[in-house]
């Protein structure tokens, strides 16, 4: 009786879950208008962009039924924290802790900014399944989160009084956060990257300074490293860039980036500065203009598709 007792069990415990409804197949991502300032900005968004725009990351509810009659109320949530693009920091992986949501009031002018001034600049190849606007990601003070299906952007109450700079700041994160994952996800470029990590792994055969302590950054340690271990003048900022880390890393919390935070850097960098610009900043460090130099050229090609 055993084996017949514990089909009865697994049977009832999935009866449990099954769920009897008229609208199964909703597109939750599908936006109708509203009198709603805030929905009917979003909706109009949407018919432009065919992106849905949310304020709360529970986009919808719905009444089921299960199989014993018994009524509950179904939330539909995006899910966040399956992270792409190293997060929404260059620094590091990606995290999701909570949000501290926008007021309603400032959503309009928001979905306006987004509208007129960050999304035309947005190559058309880049897939952005929906958008979350908060006012910050607790915790941390990066402005973008790129979840599983939704990108979140932080700082709603000042969207709309952003000068260009602002927007070419903000726009070069949200397209770090994409094409970085994409060039370290295809293999095209495998070879590519070895070679880019290569140029900062010759420091130091003995130990990877990849996610390495900035301390070991010294003369002691490292054959051929310029710096003196008590030589507080040294900064960790001067180890990165020796060792051809860019500096927009910063703080490290005592260690050097990890491979996904590396391209992740250099990414930002190539939206953010033009080869004047980044010349001007690091051709004093012979490592960060050789990765410049392989890596540059990958981007080129990923924007051309």
């Amino acid at each position: 009786m055993v084996l017949p007792l514990l089909g009865i069990m697994f049977l009832t415990a999935c009866s449990e879950e099954e769920t009897t409804f008229t609208d199964y197949e909703k597109d939750w991502f599908q936006l109708e208008d509203s009198s709603d300032p805030a929905q009917h900005a979003a909706y109009e968004f949407f018919k432009q962009y065919g992106i849905p725009v949310f304020f709360n990351d529970t986009i919808g509810t719905q009444q089921r039924v299960d199989v014993f009659g018994n009524e509950y109320t179904f939330y539909k949530t995006l899910t966040l924290n399956a992270a792409i693009g190293g997060g929404q920091s260059s620094y590091g992986d990606a995290f999701y802790n909570t949000f501290t949501y926008a007021d309603r009031s400032v959503i309009p002018d928001a979905i306006q900014y987004l509208r007129t001034q960050l999304m035309p600049t947005i190559p058309n190849f880049l897939h952005i399944h929906s958008i979350l606007l908060v006012e910050a990601i607790n915790g941390s003070s990066d402005d973008v989160y790129v979840g599983l299906n939704t990108l979140v952007i932080t700082k709603a109450s000042l969207l709309a009084s952003y000068q260009a700079e602002q927007t070419k700041k903000l726009r070069a994160v949200v397209l770090r956060s994409f094409i970085g994952k994409k060039l370290t996800s295809d293999i095209k470029y495998e070879e590519g990257l070895k070679r880019f990590y290569g140029v900062s792994r010759s420091i130091y055969e003995a130990h990877d300074v990849y996610n390495y302590s900035t301390w070991y950054f010294n003369a002691n340690n490292m054959p051929g490293c310029p710096f003196d271990p008590y030589d507080w003048s040294v900064t960790a900022k001067d180890k990165m860039l020796w060792a051809g880390f860019l500096d927009a890393a910063l703080p490290y919390f005592n260690s050097s980036p990890t491979e996904q935070a590396d391209v992740n850097m250099f990414t930002e960098a190539y939206f953010t500065y033009t080869d004047e610009e980044f010349q001007t900043m690091y051709g004093a460090y012979p490592r960060v203009m050789e990765k410049w130099s392989i890596i540059k050229p990958m981007l080129d090609d990923v924007m051309k598709q």
